[in-house]
């Protein structure tokens, strides 16, 4: 999954947004026809860092979630992350 910074300019407006998808491909699969995509940018290394997980685990445990649950979210946001860095 990547991050998209989108430049959207829905006929009245021009805004900009942060949206999830696998591709760009797919993000204009699933978002086209609401306006035209000015500019999408991959953003999702400027979000994901080696730090990511440290804040998401301290951020989880303040918010109550319990152990098993954290170590499973973190694991699956170093994996992201190290495939990312590839």
């Amino acid at each position: 999954m990547k991050l998209y910074e989108c430049i959207v300019d829905d006929g009245q407006n021009v805004f900009k947004t942060l949206t999830a998808s696998k591709s760009k491909k797919e993000l204009l699969s699933v978002y086209g026809g609401n306006g035209s995509f000015e500019k999408i940018t991959d953003v999702t290394k400027d979000y994901f860092t080696n730090e990511s997980s440290d804040k998401l685990v301290s951020d989880l445990q303040k918010c109550g979630w319990g152990k098993g649950e954290v170590e499973l979210i973190r694991a699956l946001l170093e994996e992201h992350i190290d495939k990312l860095n590839k």
